[in-house]
Order: structure tokens, then C-alpha cells, then sequence
């Protein structure tokens, strides 16, 4: 019946909207995350220089 097949419509809705609700989600995880290690590639970076400018203290 159209009784029917709208209610299923609208439970697919919803379902679609969950889904895409997590999927939202998860992208802005990922998205934090990605800055975090772009943060710490650059720390590391930073301190691969410093060591590099004190190994050469050191050199002969």
C-alpha cells in the first residue's frame, strides 16, 4: 500500500541520515588527526634540525 511504502521510505530516511551523520563524524576525526601528526612532523622536524646543529659541534 502507499501507506506502506512511504513508511518505508521514511525509515530508509532516517537510517540514511544515521549513516551519514557518522560518516560526518568520522571525517572530523580524521581530520583531527591529521592535523595532530602534521603538528608532530613539524615538532620532529624542528628537533631532527637542533640535533643536526649540535651533531656538528661534534664533528672532527
Amino acid at each position: 500500500t502507499v501507506l506502506s511504502s512511504a513508511h518505508s521510505i521514511e525509515m530508509l530516511s532516517k537510517q540514511i541520515s544515521a549513516h551519514i551523520q557518522n560518516v560526518s563524524a568520522a571525517t572530523e576525526e580524521q581530520a583531527a588527526a591529521t592535523e595532530e601528526v602534521a603538528a608532530s612532523s613539524v615538532a620532529l622536524s624542528e628537533l631532527a634540525e637542533a640535533l643536526q646543529g649540535l651533531i656538528t659541534r661534534f664533528k672532527l
